[in-house]
């Protein structure tokens, strides 16, 4: 719950903030380019995502890892104190393909609606030290769509009409789908499968407006199903706006999956952290 503490945390500094602003008008006077303008119902974010991978499934007796192996050196030396010989002969590295995010949203005074969607492929290879031929590699792909409708439960703008904290409660439902590839030295496809499953969320997310630029802490945990199935994604996004129509935004995101259930008569195990900055632009609508 850690996660919890930190937006509360973000939260409180917000309001800090906010009191310590100038509070000498009264009147509203917003820049039509301004986050504090609510002219704009409509959000298109189309950003890049390269997030870092962290953990493994498992399937039967297939098994992916999402770190790197330690360097074997030269796999000719005999091993110290009696190691294992065969991690100085295989090697075992991750890689990761692409990853993308996309954002649709649509708010009012009170009300938000979001559509985003993640989907990316990461995979593990491993060969042989001695003349750097692939033997086997495995591949994890995921496509992750929520959707999600909230409310604005507290919001705090000052009298020079500069600042403004708004907080919001929010559910949804987020869809994973997956499908897990093992390949021996490109020739057999041992393994071939899919999975999608869904869940409700329940969130919360903090935004603080000053003039042109956004600042924006939101975090949702998901599941809480059978099998101790479990999800969360936490997200921190600074923003600044360059126009009526468009901004830019940098952020950081953590997407964090733990599945375990029966696929094809077989149990699979998720256990997938996927953690990185986005850039993107978002047009406003």
């Amino acid at each position: 719950m850690r996660f919890l503490k930190l937006l509360i945390l973000f939260h409180a500094l917000f309001v800090v903030i906010a009191s310590a602003q100038d509070t000498s008008s009264t009147e509203a006077s917003y820049d039509e380019g301004s986050f504090l303008n609510r002219d704009k119902h409509w959000k298109l974010t189309v950003p890049i995502w390269i997030p870092g991978f962290r953990g493994d499934f498992t399937y039967g007796d297939i098994s992916l890892e999402g770190e790197d192996g330690t360097d074997p050196g030269d796999p000719t030396d005999p091993p110290e104190g009696g190691g294992n010989i065969f991690s100085r002969l295989f090697n075992s590295s991750s890689f990761l393909k692409f990853f993308f995010m996309g954002r649709v949203a649509y708010s009012s005074d009170k009300f938000i609606i979001e559509l985003d969607s993640f989907s990316g492929r990461v995979g593990n290879r491993v060969e042989f030290a001695l003349n750097n031929k692939e033997i086997a590699t495995a591949e994890f792909f995921s496509l992750l769509t929520r959707l999600i409708a909230g409310y604005s439960f507290y919001e705090f703008e000052n009298k020079s009409h500069s600042l403004r904290l708004t907080a919001y409660g929010y559910t949804g439902l987020r869809v994973h789908y997956i499908e897990l590839t093992s390949n021996l030295n490109r020739t057999v496809r041992s393994l071939n499968l899919n999975k999608s499953w869904g869940e409700v969320l329940f969130g919360l997310k903090s935004r603080l407006a000053l003039n042109d630029w956004m600042f924006r802490l939101q975090v949702d945990i998901g599941g809480f199903n059978k099998n101790n199935n479990f999800s969360y994604m936490l997200q921190a996004v600074c923003a600044y706006r360059l126009s009526n129509l468009l901004s830019i935004k940098l952020g950081w995101t953590d997407w964090d999956v733990k599945y375990r259930g029966n696929v094809k008569d077989e149990e699979l195990t998720l256990n997938v952290h996927l953690s990185g900055p986005n850039a993107g632009v978002t047009f406003h609508l």
